[in-house]
């Protein structure tokens, strides 16, 4: 404990304020009404008073002998309240008037954070506050402040108790896990693919069961209709075990924010619920991060190892540097030799498809390749506004011819047997996770 503050409580300061009137008052009294024996009435007033705030000062200059207990999860999720419980105990000898709060990190917002109790001898008091913090990462709470009354009541002493509880915050995940929308799949002509039909050669054989009304012939397996005297059908699942690779842009594109989060944050959360996915289905995942900092996370499997995905890039953030995605895409092809579908998620402009298409050439020499790219709602939002002034109509212009620009490099890497999908941050999730399934569900890896 460490005494940082100390200050006249406001007790002193009316005693102050009321010695003053007295100081100013009493002279004159004893003026007009002849009383001069009293003259010396107001300095031994004072005197008293600076003894007894010295007195207080002496007798209360010993720090508090309390104890904090501080209970918080160690895992929270962003943009959500979560309860913090604070237990002080008084384990001196003298009864404590005092004030406490937190020294949580700047970006989480905090109510509640102020509690004042009385506290005798072997007390304890319980306080509890609710923080929501706003931004990924690991944070702390470092300390408590605590504002204790001198035993007279004429100083607050302010003393700072260290108390540091690490905490990591991920993303919100009940806001990634609404699953709305999820349901469609992704139309394949529109993205640039050919769609197949299930194949019987390109799915894992599952199990025998009755024949269905409307299924096709080529299901039937004749040899166990004729040793059980009725129609039987082959039925398949989908592959399992194929390998997923998510390259995820973090550098300066990804940096730009149009509401509360970041197209990074919004990227994350959406191969948050892509990962849970995968694993789930059965098949393999590794996840690669380029740009402001290169993390590579291999071969994760099963639906219970996600939480190696959000732990792995919960404390990423994009820089303001260019993303190098050839340099990326060489990285990812000596990790991965073998066949896999590589999602590359970015957000690209007019001047990054040349170097992309570099990229995704040599990507798509051994792999399936799609790239998801998150639209800019300015585009839309120029073209939506009135034309009514010659500013407006060069900005228009403008915009028109970047956006015209941009839809024709999506067209191009399309002609090159790319999967490529253009959505905005606020319909990436429902994009990333029905070009997945589309593709498992055409047997196209």
């Amino acid at each position: 404990m460490k005494l940082i503050r100390l200050a006249p409580s406001k007790r002193l300061l009316k005693w102050v304020a009321t010695l003053c009137v007295i100081g100013l008052v009493l002279p004159i009294v004893i003026y007009f009404n002849g009383l001069g024996q009293f003259s010396g009435l107001p300095m031994a007033l004072a005197l008293v008073a600076i003894a007894l705030v010295g007195y207080d000062l002496i007798i209360s200059r010993h720090a508090p002998q309390v104890a904090v207990k501080r209970e918080v999860p160690n895992n929270l999720s962003v943009h959500m309240p979560q309860n913090v419980s604070i237990a002080m105990a008084n384990r001196g000898y003298r009864n404590l008037n005092l004030q406490c709060s937190e020294i949580v990190p700047e970006h989480w917002h905090c109510s509640n954070n102020f509690h004042r109790c009385h506290l005798e001898p072997g007390q304890i008091a319980e306080f509890e506050y609710q923080v929501t913090p706003s931004r990924r990462g690991p944070s702390q709470i470092s300390a408590t402040e605590i504002k204790v009354e001198s035993r007279l009541g004429f100083w607050d002493f302010v003393y700072w108790i260290e108390h540091v509880s690490e905490h990591k915050v991920f993303p919100n995940f009940t806001a990634i896990s609404d699953l709305a929308g999820l349901h469609g799949s992704v139309n394949l002509t529109q993205a640039g693919l050919k769609k197949f039909n299930k194949r019987g050669s390109g799915m894992d054989f599952l199990q025998l069961r009755d024949y269905r009304e409307g299924e096709s012939i080529k299901q039937i397996d004749w040899r166990a209709t004729s040793r059980f005297n009725k129609l039987i059908s082959r039925e398949y699942q989908e592959e399992k075990n194929q390998h997923v690779i998510i390259m995820l842009d973090s550098g300066r594109r990804m940096h730009v924010q149009d509401d509360d989060l970041s197209y990074f944050d919004h990227a994350l959360n959406s191969l948050i619920m892509l990962s849970y996915t995968a694993l789930k289905n059965g098949d393999n995942l590794s996840l690669q991060s380029f740009g402001s900092e290169s993390r590579w996370l291999s071969h994760v499997r099963g639906a219970q190892n996600v939480s190696k995905v959000m732990q792995h890039f919960y404390d990423l953030y994009p820089q303001k540097i260019a993303s190098d995605y050839l340099s990326a895409a060489q990285e990812l092809l000596v990790k991965q030799p073998k066949r896999a579908l590589i999602l590359l998620v970015s957000c690209l402009r007019d001047e990054d498809f040349d170097d992309l298409l570099k990229a995704v050439e040599l990507l798509k020499g051994k792999h399936l390749v799609a790239v998801i790219s998150i639209e800019e709602p300015i585009y839309k939002q120029i073209d939506d506004h009135s034309v009514e002034t010659f500013e407006d109509a060069i900005v228009y212009a403008s915009a028109h011819k970047i956006k015209k620009s941009i839809d024709r490099n999506v067209q191009r890497l399309k002609r090159e047997g790319v999967i490529c999908i253009n959505a905005p941050a606020s319909h990436l999730t429902p994009n990333v996770l029905n070009t997945y399934l589309s593709i498992k569900k055409a047997g196209l890896l």
